[in-house]
Formats: structure tokens, sequence, C-alpha cells
């Protein structure tokens, strides 16, 4: 009990620095439980005297982290194998999240990466504590300067220097507090390490970045950063180009399918196209009905691949919760993060999503709030809002605009259209109805992803072209709505979705973006209209005029999304650039602007792939450091040229060899004893060696008896060899244990009795 206790006293503030290195790299630090409770396990698990008894502490201690740090059960029986896989998926993101994200982060929306970081609390804290208990000084101390330095390293002008003294404060006492009275050989090297890394750390404040920016490392030679589909969600007519493969972005769980998923709306047409504008209190006008949870469907969204700020949710979204998060909500219905989305971020909406019939559509009254018309919901563009729907008079108020406003003479040919179109229909609902199905089917419209464009482009599209992909009848119908004086407006998003029966969730695609139009009824609120047809070959996306019921299933991947992909390349800049020279796009980045998805970077698979060689290179550069480590000492002992000191050398590298081999080997054993023991385990003949190592130890100081020690060392060692399997090997070449024993003392002078004793 008392190794336990004091196995516990010299690793726990070790421990403490370790936990610490970790979660500096979080800002604001997250529950504070959680580390110690891992902590605790570590220190549980390394108590008990047996080692069986610690083995199975240390099993039953990851099984519980497991459960405490990524909220997985591993426990056998109670489904081992998907706790397994959303672990392996957890630390997967994470890994990427890092490649990606600047430090410190927020853990509360970078969840995955808040996982790994208590995962490397509990990992070196309980490899720290079981080499305590198994009285491994040396390995102890390395794993503290390897568990705290690394993630010192990563993290710029904070503390840098208070950290590295803590390291340094940490290692010594675990080398002081496992060792004997006196430290191993190599305590004094080890102690110049970690004050080196000491320095190392504390220069870095006056770097701007860590002292190791290892996200700029790229060992397999892809695209650094994870996948990411960013959008521009502005609208652009410019012309789509379709990535070769299409990325998930979503996956999202819901007891339906969702048939739009919004992201951003459009109210203002500028400039001859929609934009996003900060939303505004009509853009959440709802009934009371919408606010009732009875009312609406819950959906429980995890990001795959998207970089965009904007959390998605069924149309119509009510409401979002992500946890503790710092969302940032406008408007009821819209929310967004200060960053992009990052891999693995769930978080779950409230959508309201009614099914009211033809019939009930055509009794809402054309009745507005005032809130639409001080909200521009009525605006054409110029600054111009057209007369609500039954206004006495409308379309001599229309023509008057017109008229008085020049700026607007070149879209007189659409609002005459829309008139010619819709403007009979006897409510608005059938006026949305006629322009969708004219859009659809009567109008000889047709789906291109790479149309003529005649200036202003959407009435080009309606007078002239009659062929554009989504954001071309999307906005189309919503300006010819505004001019009709139904208020309107663009939703981009995405639509559809396939579902996948293994994930249980509808996976969302790049090539799932699309624009839509929604229209506001009194008693309804906001409703999503389609008026875009589907291309050749596919099915159209889901239609909600006609008789307004619930819509059928669309197809996989329809091309009715607005999508434009380039992959590969190193960041954002140079994609932005070649989609700005193709179709006259602003920055993708820059702002929220068109509907443009652009893949940031290389695909999930090279991520993976690249924490997998970081992995190994980190295991490479451990398995060097041993065995360098280790001819270091062969080199030490083997400067004396004292043929005295030579032969305890030769001694002391036979006691290393079978230790390494797991032998027990007394600190009192003689010569002749080892050699014993050399033949009772290995087979092999000492008898030459201990002869001239005697010799050389208490013969004359002969130097050609240090010479001919060593050379029968050799051959004794060569020999010993033979009768190992290749695992012995190489367990002997990355054992520690050799490192960590305290060498015997080697007299000055031997006198002719000992000399007599050790050749008896």
């Amino acid at each position: 009990m008392r190794s336990g206790a004091r196995t516990a006293a010299v690793t726990a503030p070790a421990l403490v620095v370790v936990s610490v290195a970790w979660l500096r790299l979080e800002s604001p630090v997250g529950p504070l439980w959680r580390p110690l409770a891992l902590v605790a396990l570590a220190l549980a698990a390394a108590v008990p005297q047996r080692r069986s008894l610690r083995l199975l502490g240390a099993v039953l201690a990851t099984l519980a982290a497991a459960r405490i740090a990524v909220g997985v059960d591993l426990v056998p029986g109670f489904g081992v194998a998907r706790g397994t896989s959303a672990l392996g998926t957890r630390f997967g993101d994470g890994f990427s999240d890092f490649y990606s994200t600047h430090l410190p982060f927020d853990p509360r929306v970078h969840v995955a990466m808040a996982d790994l970081v208590l995962a490397g609390v509990f990992a070196f804290s309980l490899a720290v504590a079981l080499l305590a208990a198994e009285r491994e000084p040396v390995a102890a101390a390395v794993v503290v300067l390897l568990g705290a330095g690394w993630p010192a390293t990563l993290l710029g002008p904070s503390h840098g220097l208070a950290m590295g003294a803590a390291i340094l404060g940490a290692a010594l006492l675990v080398l002081a507090g496992l060792g004997s009275r006196r430290l191993p050989a190599l305590a004094l090297p080890a102690v110049v390490v970690v004050a080196a890394g000491a320095v190392a750390v504390g220069s870095a404040t006056a770097a701007r970045h860590g002292l190791v920016h290892w996200q700029t490392w790229n060992l397999a030679h892809v695209a650094t950063g994870p996948v990411g589909v960013g959008f521009v969600w502005d609208a652009q007519y410019g012309g789509l180009e379709w990535p070769a493969h299409p990325s998930v972005v979503l996956e999202v769980q819901s007891e339906q399918r969702p048939a739009y998923l919004r992201a951003a709306v459009l109210d203002d047409f500028v400039g001859d196209r929609w934009s996003v504008g900060l939303p505004r209190p009509a853009d959440s006008l709802e009934p009371a009905a919408a606010l009732q949870p009875r009312n609406q469907t819950r959906e429980s969204v995890t990001v795959e691949g998207l970089a965009d700020n904007h959390l998605v949710g069924g149309s119509v979204p009510i409401r979002f919760s992500a946890g503790t998060a710092p969302l940032y909500v406008p408007e009821r219905g819209f929310a967004s993060l200060g960053q992009n989305l990052p891999r693995g971020f769930a978080y779950t909406v409230s959508s309201y999503s009614p099914r009211p019939t033809a019939a009930e559509l055509r009794r809402s009254p054309p009745q507005y709030p005032a809130l639409l018309s001080d909200d521009d919901l009525f605006d054409v563009g110029r600054g111009v809002s057209m007369p609500p729907f039954g206004a006495p008079d409308r379309a001599g108020t229309e023509e008057a605009l017109l008229t008085v406003n020049p700026d607007l003479n070149s879209y007189v040919q659409l609002a005459r259209l829309a008139d010619d179109v819709a403007g009979s229909a006897p409510t608005p609902y059938d006026a949305v109805a006629r322009l969708e199905s004219w859009f659809v089917s009567s109008g000889g419209f047709r789906y291109s992803n790479r149309p003529t464009v005649i200036q202003p482009a959407l009435v080009g599209f309606v007078t002239r072209t009659r062929a554009g992909y989504c954001q071309y009848f999307a906005g189309a119908m919503a300006l010819m709505l505004r001019y009709l004086g139904i208020p309107s407006r663009v939703a981009v998003g995405f639509a559809g979705g396939t579902y996948s029966a293994k994930g249980r969730a509808w996976l969302v695609t790049d090539r799932d973006a699309h624009a839509w139009v929604e229209v506001w009824f009194k008693g309804y609120g906001w409703l999503p209209f389609d008026p875009t047809p589907a291309a050749p070959g596919f099915s159209r996306h889901p239609t909600l005029a006609g008789n307004y019921a619930v819509p059928a299933d669309g197809a996989k991947g329809s091309p009715g999304s607005s999508a434009q992909g380039t992959r590969g390349g190193r960041g954002s800049g140079a994609i932005a650039d070649k989609l700005s020279r193709q179709n006259g796009l602003v920055r993708p980045h820059s702002r929220v602007r068109a509907n443009v998805p652009v893949v940031t970077a290389g695909g999930g698979g090279s991520d993976r792939r690249r924490a997998v060689l970081f992995l190994l290179l980190a295991a490479a550069v451990a398995v060097g450091g041993i065995v360098a480590a280790k001819a270091g000492a062969r080199l030490l002992r083997g400067r004396h040229r004292d043929p005295r000191r030579a032969a305890a050398a030769c001694r002391e590298e036979l006691v290393a060899f079978l230790v390494d081999q797991r032998i027990e080997v007394p600190r009192s054993a003689t010569l002749h004893e080892l050699g014993e023991l050399v033949r009772r385990e290995f087979g092999a003949d000492p008898g030459p060696f201990v002869a001239a190592a005697a010799a050389a130890r208490f013969g004359r100081a002969d130097p050609a008896g240090a010479r001919a020690a060593r050379r029968e060392l050799g051959l004794l060692l060569t020999a010993m060899r033979r009768g190992l399997t290749s695992r012995d090997r190489l367990r002997g070449l990355l054992s520690l244990r050799s490192l960590g024993r305290p060498p015997a003392a080697v007299p000055r002078s031997a006198s002719l009795g000992s000399g007599m004793a050790e050749s008896a």
C-alpha cells in the first residue's frame, strides 16, 4: 500500500502539469470535472501492487474514460462495435479539425477537438502512472516530457516559459521520487533534454505562432485542411461547373425526409441580382402555431464538410440549439457561428412545416402586416416598393412607379410578363401557382448549367433564352411576385438528400445545393415554392404548389442544385481566384454570397492518412530516441581506456542486455554468476568472456586485456542473439529497463582477495 501511495504522491503533480498543458489548447476551458476524473482514473489504475491488477485496472479505467471523454460505450454487449466506430470517427474529425483551426480553440464549437484533448490527458496520465508503478523513472519522465511538451509547443506566446519550467519540475520530481538513492546514469542527460525543451518552449513567447507549426506539415503530399464545401450565397448567373464527385456536407436525422434545408434568405435585389442581407424581423414573421412544439419537427444535424458559418435547418427553421456553443441569433429561425462550422459539429433544429391545401391557401387574404413593407419585402430594386396584391388600382400604381423610375426601364418587360401570366389571378396563391406552373411546364423553359447570359440576366432569362439553373428560376419568380405585390424572397440551402440505412440519417451533398422561393401567406407565414424544372434524366425537386400537399421524394443529387466546385488546391484563395475569373464571382469566403460550393482542400481519406502518418512519425521518433539513448549509453561505457573500468563497462553491457530481455540480475552478481545466468538462459558458453573480463579487471593494467574483454563480449552477445526470436530481439531493442537501471559502483582498485573471490 505504501508503494501505491508513493506512486500517487510522485506522479500526481506531473499529471496536473500534463493536464494543464493540454487544457491550455482550449479557450474557454471546458468543465474541469472531466479531466480531473480522467486523472483520478489513471492514478487508481496504478495503485495496486500486483501487475495483473494494474493491467485490469488500466482496462477498466480506459472503458470509463471513453464514456467520460467521448460519451461512447466500449463495454462488450453494449454496442461495442458501434462505440468503437463512433470513437474512430470522432478522433478522425478531431485530427482533421486540428489542421484547420487556430489555437486555442473553443471546445463548445470544436467538440471533436475537445474529445482529443481529453483523450490526450488520459492516455499520457495513464502511461506516466503505470510506468511509475513499474518503477521506471526515466521512461516516466520521458512520457511527462512528451505528454506536456507536445501540446505546449503548439501554442504561441502564452506563458510559455512558465509552462516549460513546470514541465522541467515535473520531470525532475518523477526522476527523484521514483529512483533509488543513486539516480540512473541517464538522469542527468534526461534533465538536460527537459531543460532544453523548457527553454525552447519559453522561446516561443517571442514568436507570433507556436514553436511547432505542425498544421503546415504535408507528410502525404496532399492538400492541407479538411474537406469543406464553402458557399457564397449571393446569386450569380455566370454558369455552373460540377465537381467530379459529390461531397457529403450534412448528415440529418429526422422522422421525415427534409424537403428543403435553408441556410439563408436573399431579401435584397441589388445591382440586378439577389443578395443576402442581415436577417430582419419580417424574415421571422410566422404564425403563433409555428411556435408551439407540437407543430414542430425536430432535426438533428451533424456537419460533415460544410465550410460555412450558417446553421442549416428544415424549411422553415424556428429554433436552433447547439448546447453551449456561442450561436449568433439575429432573428428567430436564423443562427450562425463566428467561424465556419467544424466537421463533427452537431446541433438540433425545430422546424415548422405546415401542410395547407390549395383551398386553404386560396382562402388566405392578401392582408399584409406593415412589417413586411417596412423591411422592404415588396422592394423590386432601386429602393422602389410595389403596392400589395389586391390594393385599389394596383396596376395603375405599378405603371406610375415604373414611369417615374427610369432605372427600372430594363425590367418593364419582366413586369409585363408577370401581369400577363398571373396578374388576373383572384388570390395571391393562384398567382403563385400560375407563375410556378409557367416556369415548370407551360412557359417553354429548360434547365441548363451554362446558359447564355443577356443582361440584365433575369430579364434576358424570362424574355429571350428561357434556359438557366435554379438561381435563374427562383430569382425570376421572386422578382415577378414582388412586381405583383406579393411578399417573396429567394431561399438558399439544400433540397433532398439520400437516406443511409446504416447511419439512419439523410446524407446531404454539395450537389443537393439549391435555391427556391419563399412566399408569405397570412395564417401560414413563409412557405417554400420551387419553380425549377428537372434537368434531363433527373426528377424534379419537390414542389409545394398545386394542391400544396406533402412533397414527394426528389432525386438523389439532382443537378437542380446551384453548385460549382473545384477540387484540390492548398486553400480557398486559389480556388476563389479561379472561380472569379470564370464566373465573375467575389471571393467565396470573404462574405456569404452566391450559391457556389467550393471544395477547400483534399478528401477525408487524405486527412486520416495524414493523421496516421503523423502518428507513425511520432512512433518512429520515439523508437529512434530509445535506440539513440541506448547507443549513447553504450558509447559512454566504452569510452574508458583503463582495463579495469573497461572490464566493468563490459559487465554493465552484458547486464543491460539481460535486463532488456526481462531477466532479473542481482546488483551484486559477480562475473562468474553472470556467466552461469547466461549459460542457463541462453545455452551459450560464457567461459572465454568471464576469463577475459576477470583478467582485465583483476590482472595487470594491460590495454590488451581490455581489448580482449570487449572482443569476447561481442562474440558472446552474438551467440546469445542467435537463440532469440525476432520478437525477442525487437523487445530488447525497445526496452527501457536498462536505461532506468542504476550502474554498479566501479572500485578504483581491486584487492587480491576480491580477485580470488571473483575468479573462484
